[in-house]
């Protein structure tokens, strides 16, 4: 049985569940996930994508359904009685789920992969963990130590995006890729990575729209290319489209120097981007590992923003600056994720080409902190074990 919770995870999992078939083509799967996981044959009681959120009173706003789906899946397992449980991200939910289902149900293991950060705020959600979880599969080398020094098993895993991110030689050439989408060849390119879910898209999209035309207006060999997450996100981009120019900059825009592209297309648009700007969250380590400058972003719901300034232990949100820390990269949050800010940094790193190649270098140097392990391998293994000591069940 397994839950996950958002985009990231799951493009994860559904490798998890290719290996594990592989391993056994008897073992099955159940629970809460996305199309990746059921194309690989896992049945959804829930799909992640239709209840994606944000926040903590933002998961208010939804707390009935959760409530129901908490319900649900209690007595899907009693149910089904599977050889193991996986938990998967989506802190907020799994971490009191498993306290739930450990005080019912004493013999179930339960493995948590990509851990909550409990060492960024909140560490006492760690007593919780160690009283609930089996063990943790752990993305950092540090939570590992972390865990362990705390009673609770722990394994590092290796993180994902040093095995499923593809090489920069063996993606397209910056020429190849501009004149493919119809950039012109002698623009600088932003690349924008607004997110996956509904709230940050509706919240991001107006000053993103006001930083790309006041840029145009200073720097006429300037494009940009916003990413498209998912397809869900599609719509919600375009109706931010929409919203935020008017006929005439959309004439003048879109095709021209502005561009819309699908997710299948970030990794080559990472690669051959000159500044990046990306919400932050796992985007941020992906454009960190090809190393190119950006600028974090991020603006939500202010009661939880103040809720976050109280719980938080670390002066920085940013993952590479968490690798790094320091301030390597600018963090526009909340007031400062404003339209001016980014169009300030932004020619900060386009004017000084010196300053670009700098936090290149220090970024690709941020490797090291992600240590190596094929996560899949890992992570398939440790669950196979975990199911095999089950005899006669073979849902996980």
């Amino acid at each position: 049985m397994i839950v996950v919770g958002d985009h990231s995870a799951e493009k994860y999992t559904a490798r998890i569940i290719e290996r594990l078939k592989q391993l056994d083509p008897e073992l099955t799967f159940w629970g809460v996930g996305g199309p990746m996981m059921q194309a690989q044959g896992m049945e959804l009681l829930y799909n992640s994508a239709d209840f994606a959120v944000i926040g903590v009173f933002e998961t208010l706003n939804q707390l009935q359904f959760f409530l129901n789906m908490f319900k649900s899946l209690q007595e899907e397992i009693q149910k089904r009685k599977p050889a193991a449980i996986l938990l998967v991200d989506f802190g907020g939910f799994n971490r009191r789920f498993a306290t739930r289902i450990r005080k019912v149900d004493k013999q179930t293991p339960i493995y948590y992969f990509i851990s909550p950060q409990v060492w960024a705020s909140r560490p006492w959600r760690i007593n919780e963990l160690q009283r609930a979880v089996t063990k943790m599969l752990t993305t950092f080398p540090f939570e590992e130590s972390l865990y362990l020094s705390k009673n609770l098993p722990a394994r590092f895993v290796g993180h994902p995006l040093t095995t499923i991110l593809p090489q920069p030689e063996d993606l397209e050439d910056r020429q190849t890729f501009f004149k493919r989408i119809g950039i012109q060849a002698d623009h600088e390119l932003i690349a924008i990575m607004p997110g996956s879910r509904r709230q940050e898209i509706k919240s991001f999209m107006p000053v993103l729209l006001q930083a790309i035309k006041d840029l145009c207006k200073q720097r006429p060999n300037l494009s940009f290319v916003i990413s498209n997450a998912t397809a869900k996100t599609a719509p919600l981009i375009q109706e931010g489209l929409n919203k935020g120019l008017t006929p005439a900059e959309k004439e003048a825009l879109m095709g021209k120097r502005l561009f819309v592209l699908e997710a299948v297309e970030n990794y080559v648009l990472m690669k051959n981007s000159d500044l990046v700007w990306a919400k932050s969250g796992t985007t941020t380590l992906e454009v960190t590992l090809y190393g190119r400058p950006m600028i974090i972003f991020y603006r939500g719901n202010w009661l939880t923003y103040f809720l976050v300034l109280l719980l938080k232990t670390i002066k920085h949100v940013g993952l590479p600056n968490l690798l790094a820390g320091k301030l390597l990269v600018p963090e526009l949050i909340q007031l400062d994720c404003r339209a001016e800010l980014l169009v300030r940094y932004s020619l900060d790193f386009l004017d000084v080409p010196a300053l670009r190649k700098e936090i290149e270098k220090e970024l690709l140097s941020l490797r090291q902190e992600l240590g190596s392990g094929d996560f899949v391998e890992n992570c398939a293994q440790e669950l196979l074990a975990v199911a095999g000591k089950s005899p006669g069940q073979g849902d996980i």
